[in-house]
């Protein structure tokens, strides 16, 4: 018999997880069948696409209300090809509002469910974590702080890894490759792969880069875009007919605006050349703290979104470097603040040597609390508990492939 999978990415971020996951899990499952809403590294992966991951791409309380409905036809169809594919295992990868309810509807339907990325319930909604534990057989979760909190709940949890690790150590900080002068001191800005993140942290950043032109003339920008996203959204906020790409290849785009320089692609590599960086809050922040960028964190939400979260979240800090060091090694701006301040702390975190050295060293701290390789133990992860028969799945228990046997018993 052949095994079907179901594989759910919501975001680039789970399609990039997604993809390196499977790569793995192919090896180890050789007979498997992918197919679910994939972005292009899922598909490249060899995941069957049925729908992509841009049809789900909305976040924030009221973006998701408005679109509720077509997340429901969305989910009815996809339902709908799940019946007729019966896959016998699921992994959803992060995007908890969407991936609770279809988690429910999918073990209805017999799958054993994995929950890759754990959701962020530690923040702002605890008593949800009874609806996480109806709703998927596994948590695979990437943050070694979250564990307790967990489990202490009697959620089915396993830290395999954070992904940034990985994506740290393979990082070059070779600025030919984005065509920098090495002799200037580079400021990053790092505005998210959401179309509402650019929309309003972008101005912030701009205002920022108007500041510290002012500071100091002799800085040069790096401004960061995302691959999922339009070029033309960046050059409106810029104000900006964009020339050709002075450099091009198959994931990158490089375009020479005067004292500022547009990459689309290889954001991680463009954190390493910088001198200091501004990033918008999440997965992103832990790459930069990684490769050793000293950085501030921003964000800002549509208001009433901002309100709502404000209510809920009862969280020390925003962003996950300083959730992970348990107290505030990075300056966080949140919601309201202005390019001034942004400018201070950035170049302060140049200029400062004393600064800078201290947050540098605080940065490379974070290596001693996160593990890495976290593709490969998750594939891992989920192969042992399909050898082990995946409990309360009575269909699996047929279905051991010699292949898995081999590779799991050496």
């Amino acid at each position: 018999m052949s095994l079907n999978i179901f594989v759910s990415a919501g975001e680039p971020s789970g399609d990039l997880l997604a993809g390196e996951m499977l790569e793995h899990l192919k090896e180890l499952l050789p007979e498997a069948k992918f197919f679910g809403i994939c972005g292009e590294r899922m598909r490249r992966a060899g995941c069957e696409e049925l729908f992509s991951i841009e049809e789900l791409s909305v976040m924030g309380f009221v973006e998701v209300l408005k679109h509720l409905s077509y997340l429901k036809r969305l989910e009815s169809s996809l339902l709908e090809e799940i019946e007729i594919r019966k896959p016998q295992i699921s992994i959803l990868i992060d995007y908890p509002g969407f991936h609770l309810r279809l988690g429910d509807a999918l073990k209805l339907r017999g799958s054993f469910v994995f929950q890759y990325v754990a959701p962020q319930l530690w923040a702002w909604a605890s008593w949800r974590t009874k609806k996480l534990k109806a709703s998927t057989d596994e948590v695979l979760g990437i943050m070694p702080f979250e564990a307790d909190f967990f489990r202490q709940r009697a959620v089915n949890y396993n830290y395999v890894g954070t992904p940034q690790v990985d994506r740290a150590l393979a990082a070059s900080g070779d600025r030919a490759r984005f065509g920098l002068d090495a002799s200037k001191k580079i400021v990053g800005f790092f505005p998210g792969s959401r179309r509402s993140e650019i929309q309003k942290l972008l101005p912030r950043m701009l205002a920022a880069r108007e500041s510290l032109r002012r500071l100091d003339p002799n800085l040069h920008f790096v401004l960061s875009a995302a691959p999922n996203l339009s070029l033309t959204l960046f050059a409106e906020q810029l104000g900006v007919v964009l020339p050709a790409p002075s450099i091009e290849s198959e994931d990158l785009k490089v375009f020479e605006l005067g004292d500022t320089t547009l990459v689309q692609g290889q954001s991680i590599h463009l954190m390493k050349c910088s001198d200091s960086g501004l990033v918008t809050s999440g997965t992103a922040t832990l790459e930069c703290a990684l490769v050793g960028t000293p950085m501030a964190v921003g964000y800002v939400m549509q208001g009433l979104s901002y309100q709502i979260a404000k209510r809920f979240v009862k969280l020390p800090h925003i962003s996950l470097v300083n959730l992970v060091a348990d107290y505030g090694l990075v300056k966080e701006f949140v919601q309201n603040f202005t390019g001034d301040e942004l400018a201070a702390e950035l170049l302060k975190l140049i200029r400062d040597d004393v600064y800078r050295e201290g947050k540098k060293q605080e940065l490379n701290a974070l290596n001693q609390k996160l593990k890495g390789n976290l593709a490969q133990k998750a594939a891992e992860a989920i192969a042992s508990c399909y050898r082990d028969g995946l409990p309360g799945s009575r269909h699996l228990q047929s279905l051991k492939p010699a292949a898995l046997e081999k590779t799991t018993s050496k």
